[in-house]
């Protein structure tokens, strides 16, 4: 099964924020299309399972994307990116 992404709350803005950068993009979308394929290739974020649906995830060398799995719906729903670099 494919996961389908989409961007909600401060993802939107985020995402617009790292446009200017093509190797940051690069990265995020590499990573986001990884996902959309193996969304459980990803840490749980909650630790001793509750919630597993919700993963974190590198991408880059500084990035950290921020997401649920709705395994009902097939959609990644990320809610935060985060670049540190």
């Amino acid at each position: 099964m494919s996961y389908r992404p989409a961007l909600i709350g401060r993802a939107p803005a985020q995402f617009n924020d790292l446009m200017g950068d093509e190797v940051i993009h690069d990265a995020l979308m590499e990573r986001i299309m990884q996902l959309a394929d193996a969304p459980w290739d990803a840490w749980p974020v909650y630790p001793g399972g509750d919630g597993p649906e919700f993963r974190e995830t590198q991408f880059g060398e500084h990035g950290l994307l921020s997401f649920r799995v709705d395994e009902d719906a097939g959609i990644l729903i990320i809610f935060n990116i985060l670049w540190t670099g």
